[in-house]
């Protein structure tokens, strides 16, 4: 089985105010699908064993099979990804001067698509921002930063053990559904810049590069450049 990594759930109590969105909980909600099934967080450290404990999984006391568990839903809609020929150099040190200036996208091994979806969450009870993006397509990046959300705020965290995941296929580029992905959280690093924050809405770029240290050893990055995305405010 897959070591656990601790990630906090999310407890959500909207109010609406225009276009406005306030909430109480936490700003650090676990990983997609985790609720329904999904695989759980996993260490880059995390030692293997997760054949021996699906096939265990999958059989009852009586040795009969039982549901697979890493089976898609049967009303399953797989995301459709949109890819696209992207210039954007990984690297241990990335910009967001190099970060795409039209979109949002990222990068799984030799694939890259546009991330449809980003938005920034905002907690001013732990001091963090969360960038989120893998609404849609299942895979991409959720960053916690530490600091203030406000214009011309620029969040730079170097190599090593940020906080955070990288929601990745369990194997490939690809994935059909949220049972398919693994939360990777090793070592990244991190850059985003607010252009743009009135607590409503935001505008900004990013970029954030990840790498695995087994397994397939495949890179990641994501980076780009976001409008008016959604702001989710987390009052004190």
């Amino acid at each position: 089985m897959k070591k656990l990594c601790g990630a906090a759930l999310l407890t959500l109590a909207l109010s609406s105010c225009g276009s406005d969105t306030t909430t109480t909980g936490s700003a650090n909600p676990a990983p997609p699908g985790k609720s329904a099934g999904a695989r759980p967080v996993i260490s880059a450290t995390s030692t293997q064993g997760a054949a021996t404990g699906t096939s265990a999984a999958n059989t009852t006391s009586s040795g009969a099979p039982s549901e697979d568990r890493t089976a898609c839903p049967k009303d399953n809609k797989p995301p459709t990804y949109e890819y696209a020929d992207v210039k954007f150099e990984w690297s241990e040190t990335p910009s967001v001067e190099a970060a795409p200036k039209d979109k949002a996208y990222a990068n799984i091994g030799d694939k890259t698509f546009v991330l449809p979806k980003v938005e920034v969450w905002v907690s001013e009870k732990e001091g963090t921002v969360t960038l989120r993006t893998q609404d849609g397509v299942l895979l991409g990046p959720s960053l916690i930063l530490k600091g203030e959300a406000k214009v011309g705020a620029v969040f730079d965290e170097k190599w090593g053990k940020n906080r955070g995941y990288f929601q990745v296929p369990d194997e490939g580029f690809t994935a059909a559904c949220s049972k398919h992905t693994t939360a990777f959280n090793g070592e990244n690093a991190r850059v985003l810049k607010l252009t743009k924050y009135d607590g409503i809405t935001a505008d900004g770029s990013f970029a954030t590069t990840w790498r695995e240290n087994m397994g397939a050893k495949r890179k990641m990055w994501a980076a780009g450049t976001f409008k008016d995305a959604k702001v989710v405010l987390f009052k004190k």
